[in-house]
């Protein structure tokens, strides 16, 4: 891991005229993007054709940001001072027809660099999901497309303004597409028994020869029925998956299960779990498993609800917990899971934030019988005007080449007051590589599990009708469990000040200070301004 960050030293955090030839000379890899792009393009410009037009709203945007910093390559020593200028055209969509829905939002920033003018580039940022109804209560269709920027190592530079169109020229983040598209059928049979048959293709590809494409195919299809029991109902549900690193292995699984649920009362649900796992993640053959367990559904009043399950797998135990409870101006949630994953969240991850999540929450349990797009323009709305960032995200987590046990764990808070407004939100994220030892075993040693944990505060006052200022504190470390192993610990404090220019314009200026120490240590001192435009 400690050489990948020492390889990592010649990437590149975003997109340049060198970034298409990787160093054997061979041409960037994207061929399973390529493929895939043209029927994502088409299921868009379908879903962008709606019947109704004013249930649709396209919004073309610009974005102006000015960073001033005494440290633009992150270096440990030899600081070098430059003035960004950020220059983001974009564009958002979103709306629901009778048979499409549709929400994107794409900016493109251009770097422009008064002292280093080679570092100049480019950064996409894409956040988009649809789906179409193609044949009426039969066949659907859903897709999605993100672009963003990952990290290639747990122990690599950590960008001071956060992962996208971020100013400094971070060796250790390269720019990262996923698309996916996804037809599926269901319907109901006999009247009884509900059926989903899904295929999903999924590609995803990074700016960078350090690291390895992902094309994935998915089959699924699930059976949902009661009994003449009306408290027990039935699921019946089987995958199969097909994953391929460009330059590395293929890893095939599939899975089929039976899921048992009795409810008690209308608060209380309980499941029994059993099934049967096949996969050759940790052998050159395929290995099966017996898989069994428990699964509870405790909702007590409209505000709360717990989810959790847990089964005895080939790794050992997975399980999924689920805690969401909500009060008038509050919300409070915990998320936790241990299940293998072959990207980092963040990679094909399209939601709105984990701050926007916590203040939806909110609003609609203020507000029940409002439309979900009325809530949504007001969680919107609130963010900006106390100059909240959507995402409060604190562990990125990084791209890897193979399979891993995830083990995440992950606590929210959101407090709205009349004048102030305070989110809290702690990550700790333990990655443990699938790997063969000699072509023979897997290799479940402490050195290959790294561990990843965060916090994350911001305290927001207004000031005026249109005014707020905004205080964050943030913290990430990784470290592995090796003794007197090195670690990599940053640390930033941010101060904004955003203010309403008029209806569709925004401006900020913000001054941060980060420190960084371990395997990759610096300083930076910024100072922010920025202008946004909704036209």
């Amino acid at each position: 891991m400690l050489e990948r960050v020492r390889r990592a030293a010649g990437g590149r955090h975003a997109c340049s005229m060198d970034d298409r030839v990787a160093v054997d000379g061979r041409r960037y890899r994207g061929a399973g993007a390529r493929r895939l792009m043209p029927l994502l393009v088409l299921l868009l410009c379908s879903v962008a054709a709606p019947t109704h037009a004013e249930r649709w709203r396209v919004t073309p945007t610009l974005g102006v940001n000015e960073t001033l910093t005494d440290n633009v390559f992150l270096s440990s020593s030899n600081k070098t001072g430059d003035l960004v200028t950020a220059i983001s055209p974009g564009i958002a969509i979103n709306g629901e027809g009778d048979r499409a829905k549709l929400r994107l939002n794409y900016s493109f920033t251009e770097q422009l660099y008064v002292r280093e003018t080679g570092s100049r580039n480019h950064q996409n940022n894409l956040n988009a999901i649809g789906s179409i109804e193609a044949i009426e209560n039969l066949f659907f269709i859903d897709a999605y497309g993100t672009i963003s920027q990952q990290y290639l190592s747990a122990f690599g530079a950590v960008s001071p303004g956060g992962g996208n169109n971020n100013a400094n020229v971070n060796n250790n983040s390269v720019e990262t597409s996923s698309y996916s598209l996804s037809p599926y059928l269901k319907g109901r049979l006999l009247n009884w028994v509900d059926y989903l048959v899904r295929y999903r293709a999924t590609t995803t590809s990074s700016q960078s020869n350090l690291t390895n494409d992902l094309n994935s195919s998915e089959w699924s299809g699930a059976l949902n029925g009661s009994t003449r029991w009306s408290h027990l109902t039935w699921t019946l549900d089987a995958m199969s998956l097909h994953n391929d690193y460009s330059g590395g292995r293929t890893y095939d699984a599939s899975r089929y299960g039976l899921n048992l649920a009795y409810r008690f009362n209308p608060q209380i649900q309980v499941s029994l779990i059993g099934g049967r796992e096949s996969n050759d993640y940790v052998s050159l053959q395929q290995q099966s498993n017996f898989t069994r367990g428990l699964g509870v559904l405790w909702t007590p009043d409209l505000r709360t609800k717990l989810a959790a399950s847990a089964q005895n797998r080939f790794f050992g135990t997975g399980y999924n917990v689920d805690f969401s409870h909500r009060r008038p101006r509050s919300a409070v949630t915990f998320r936790a899971s241990r299940d293998v994953s072959f990207q980092p969240p963040g990679v094909g991850n399209t939601g709105q934030g984990s701050n926007y999540d916590a203040f939806y929450s909110i609003i609609a349990a203020a507000n029940p019988g409002l439309p979900a797009n009325d809530i949504a323009a007001q969680v919107t709305q609130l963010l900006q005007d106390r100059g909240i960032p959507a995402d409060g995200t604190v562990v990125n987590g990084y791209l890897t080449d193979r399979p891993n046990v995830n083990n995440l764990q992950q606590l929210t808070a959101a407090l709205i007051g009349a004048r102030n407004t305070v989110t809290f939100i702690a990550t700790r994220s333990e990655q443990q590589n699938l790997s063969l030892v000699n072509g023979l075993t897997n290799n479940y040693s402490l050195p290959d599990r790294i561990l990843q944990r965060g916090y994350g505060v911001i305290w927001s006052h207004r000031l005026t009708g249109i005014s707020t200022l905004s205080l964050s504190i943030n913290q990430q470390r990784s470290s592995t469990y090796i003794l007197n192993s090195p670690e990599t610990e940053t640390t930033g404090g941010y101060l904004l000040f955003s203010t309403s220019l008029s209806p569709n314009t925004t401006a900020n200026i913000g001054a941060r200070r980060v420190v960084s120490s371990g395997v990759t240590s610096y300083t930076e001192s910024a100072l922010t301004g920025a202008i946004f435009h909704r036209f």
